[in-house]
């Protein structure tokens, strides 16, 4: 396997560096040299030596994670991930993030609700990092008064990481009553945000003011101008890789950006 193979690789040069080093100064410098040598690098092999060790027991410890990351073993993954975080107790973002992404990725909603349940519970300082993604089960379940009680106090807190995300799951729920967000966010800086909020705002035309529809239209031409051709798929592809809440909207905008291109247009290069 690929990580073993790397694995031993890297600790099998380590020891040939260190080796060559020491036989080296040895037979190139005098004893006396040599010997201070080694007098002045002491310290500084012990701390290498240090680092090696603490990286290679990292990995060792690690080893079933990255197994199962390199043999694509997703509900094995997942298994480890809910024993480390739950019986072990060990929650933290890295873990949760990565049960997210495994959990989605295999279809298992209940799996996310109930990192969600523990993360409340016993781990509450870590919402405003991981809730937007925690949301998605709420999300796809379309129960559109739970989706707004959910998403309502991370849009309102500002140190909610990806809020804009918050802010349009939010607006989604409200039936078109939250404009105002809207208008800011398909001013951002997520293209897939954009385009989204983009198609809510389409929807409650007759609600939008004159100065508002100019906007609208402002923008309309400078997304049409962003994601053009092969340059706009490689920014929606950054979008998708930024939050994981983009991966799983990603059909919904891709028909946005195919309305608003027309289909030639985004077949085009």
């Amino acid at each position: 396997m690929r990580f073993k193979s790397i694995f031993w690789l890297f600790n099998i040069v380590v020891i040939l560096a260190l080796v060559l080093i020491s036989t080296a100064s040895f037979f190139i410098l005098e004893k006396d040299s040599a010997a201070m040598f080694w007098g002045n690098m002491w310290l500084l092999l012990v701390i290498f030596v240090l680092m090696i060790t603490t990286l290679d027991f990292y990995f060792i410890r690690n080893w079933r994670l990255f197994s199962y990351l390199e043999q694509e073993d997703w509900p094995a993954l997942l298994a480890w991930l809910e024993e480390r975080l739950y019986e072990k107790g060990k929650i933290n973002r890295p873990y949760a993030n990565l049960l997210i992404n495994t959990a989605l990725s295999v279809s298992n909603l209940d799996a996310v609700k109930k990192l969600e349940t523990e993360i409340r519970q016993r781990k509450p300082e870590l919402m405003k990092f991981l809730g937007v993604s925690l949301g998605i089960p709420v999300l796809l379940e379309q129960n559109w008064s739970a989706v707004a009680d959910y998403f309502n106090p991370l849009a309102e807190d500002p140190k909610t990481k990806r809020r804009d995300w918050a802010l349009w799951c939010r607006a989604l729920a409200s039936g078109g009553k939250g404009v105002e967000d809207l208008m800011i966010l398909v001013r951002g800086k997520d293209p897939s945000v954009r385009l989204l909020s983009l198609q809510i705002l389409d929807q409650c035309k007759t609600e939008l003011t004159d100065n508002q529809l100019e906007e609208l239209e402002n923008v309309r031409t400078t997304l049409r101008t962003i994601l053009k051709g092969a340059a706009g798929e490689r920014v929606l592809q950054r979008s998708r890789e930024d939050h994981l809440m983009a991966v799983v909207l990603s059909s919904r905008v891709n028909e946005v950006r195919k309305d608003l291109l027309g289909t030639s247009s985004v077949s085009g290069i």
